[in-house]
């Protein structure tokens, strides 16, 4: 089990099993923050790697920094981006992404799924892979089985090397039976929504599936959480919503 240093949530769950989970995220709702307060809560006692699709290294850095600024904890995370990969067929000049010349790349055969497939040879610990969607849309060139065959890949590593993978994966961009595939491929499942109502706007967040977590949840009667972005803790539960 590896615990998501969110104290409210540990306590009922006691952390998560080794697999692939899916944050599905209404943008803005928390899904990202999650994933990076899991990952800064376990500095120091699993390795940490942060896997992005399109960002630069440093847009990453930045983004955690931002994030959370009062967060005084320096975590030594394994910042890993395909953006030039990414890019490489793009209309985007590869000058905008890096510095470094990329004629070693634009002479490579690989593209994003095959270089993530090397990645993940080399990763040990916790995973946040931003973003699933970004995949998806690499996938409408090579094919969506490719995309479903590489989760499918990583979720059999995942179980294999004891590695917990977050995919962030952003709601409503993906038609809904591809949505639904990629969740039946996943070990867990869970959602970030935003509520308005008249005099307030909370994000939510509640389990859609979740391998060994639901019947705790089923029995404990929780139906959601209400959540906060802390600067100085990040990702914060402020109360739960039960099923009566």
């Amino acid at each position: 089990m590896i615990n998501t240093g969110i104290e409210f949530l540990d306590k009922q769950i006691q952390g998560f099993h080794e697999g692939l989970i899916v944050l599905y995220e209404e943008s803005g709702a928390g899904g990202r923050e999650f994933g990076l307060t899991l990952l800064l809560n376990n500095a120091g006692k699993l390795p940490l790697n942060y896997v992005s699709i399109t960002k630069t290294v440093e847009e990453v850095k930045r983004e955690i920094s931002l994030s959370f600024p009062e967060m005084k904890k320096k975590a030594d995370i394994n910042i890993v981006s395909l953006a030039e990969y990414y890019y490489r067929d793009s209309i985007v000049p590869m000058r905008w992404i890096s510095e470094k010349s990329s004629l070693r790349h634009l002479k490579e055969e690989k593209n994003v799924l095959s270089k993530i497939v090397e990645v993940f040879d080399g990763v040990e610990g916790i995973v946040f892979l931003d973003s699933i969607t970004d995949l998806a849309r690499v996938s409408k060139r090579l094919g969506w089985s490719a995309l479903i065959d590489i989760l499918k890949g990583f979720k059999a590593v995942c179980i294999k090397k004891g590695i917990l993978l977050l995919g962030l994966l952003t709601a409503n961009v993906l038609e809904k039976s591809l949505e639904e595939e990629l969740f039946d491929v996943s070990d867990g499942v869970i959602v970030f929504e935003w509520s308005f109502d008249r005099d307030a706007i909370t994000r939510w967040m509640f389990f859609r599936k979740m391998l060994g977590i639901m019947p705790i949840l089923e029995k404990e009667r929780v139906m959601k959480y209400s959540v906060k972005i802390d600067p100085s803790q990040g990702f914060t539960i402020s109360r739960l919503m039960r099923v009566l």
